[in-house]
């Protein structure tokens, strides 16, 4: 798991191709016309544009993924993100190929903040848990971009 703001992030260069690349998209991409929902980008990304209020941690669900990364990146609101190895959970429910999604089940050890303009790329053994209330629900619209590994 990476998080940081978008702009940092881009300027690093420190970054594989491939994440530096994906991060120009968000930067570079207008995603203010673009309805909820997914949204094809190319052969190999695409992104799905989430609005939602934010639920308490027990209303969530952890996931992980083997064939895309996400990257979350927030545009309105705040949310807080749970995320957690693999390993430390159990599975729920086993890898489903058309979801590209394995169910965990476990309890939370590490939150992070997740504020306009922050991004965090969740790697295939990186558990996590979205829209979890900060302090008080909040609506959230955020880009999951998907990149096939």
């Amino acid at each position: 798991m990476l998080k940081g703001r978008l702009n940092d992030l881009v300027e690093s260069q420190i970054l594989s191709k491939k994440i530096q690349s994906s991060l120009l998209v968000l930067k570079e991409h207008d995603f203010s016309a673009y309805p909820a929902g997914r949204h094809e980008l190319g052969e190999n990304l695409f992104f799905f544009l989430n609005e939602y209020e934010t639920k308490e941690a027990e209303a969530c669900f952890w996931e992980a993924h083997q064939v895309y990364l996400d990257f979350h990146y927030i545009l309105e609101g705040r949310e807080n993100i749970a995320v957690d190895h693999i390993d430390h959970q159990q599975v729920k429910e086993a890898y489903n190929e058309e979801k590209d999604a394995t169910f965990f089940e476990g309890d939370v050890q590490s939150i992070i903040t997740m504020n306009p303009g922050d991004v965090m790329i969740c790697l295939p053994e990186d558990s996590h848990m979205a829209g979890i209330t900060p302090d008080e629900k909040e609506n959230v619209r955020k880009v999951v971009l998907k990149v096939k590994l």
